[in-house]
C-alpha cells in the first residue's frame, strides 16, 4: 500500500492520504465526473481498512462542494467511522473559516448524515 497524493485543480480537491493514517481533503470539489475522481480514493480507504495504522485522522478543509461530492463525502466519512469502531483514536476534523457559517453548517450536516462525531476547528 502506498500514499495517495492527488494535486488540486479548479474542480477537484487536494487529496493527501498517507499510510500513517493522516488523511487530508482540501479545496473545491466540483468534479465533472464524480465517479472517475473519487473511485481511487474510496478504493484506497477500503485497502486502508485491511492495513490499519495506529490512528486515523481525516481532515476536511473545504472551500466549496457540489451535491454529488456531498454524497461521496458521506461515504468516505462512513468508511472512516467504521475504522473508528475498531480503532478508537480515529478523528474526523472539519476545518472552516470563522465567519463562514455555511461551511460550518455543511460540516454539521455531514456529521449528522454520517452518524459520527466531528471535531470542528476554526482556521
Amino acid at each position: 500500500m502506498e500514499n495517495l497524493i492527488i494535486q488540486s485543480t479548479e474542480e477537484t480537491p487536494e487529496i493527501n492520504f498517507n499510510i500513517n493514517g493522516t488523511l487530508l481533503i482540501k479545496g473545491v470539489s466540483i468534479p465533472e465526473n464524480i465517479t472517475l475522481f473519487y473511485t481511487p480514493i474510496v478504493n484506497w480507504l477500503n485497502e486502508l481498512q485491511n492495513n490499519l495504522p495506529n490512528s486515523v485522522n481525516l481532515t476536511f478543509e473545504i472551500e466549496y462542494i457540489n451535491t454529488s461530492s456531498t454524497r461521496v463525502f458521506i461515504d468516505i466519512i462512513k468508511k472512516v467511522a467504521a475504522i473508528k469502531a475498531t480503532l478508537p483514536n480515529t478523528t474526523i476534523t472539519w476545518k472552516y473559516e470563522e465567519d463562514d457559517e455555511d461551511n460550518f453548517d455543511l460540516g454539521k450536516d455531514l456529521e449528522y448524515s454520517a452518524k459520527t462525531e466531528f471535531v470542528f476547528e476554526v482556521i
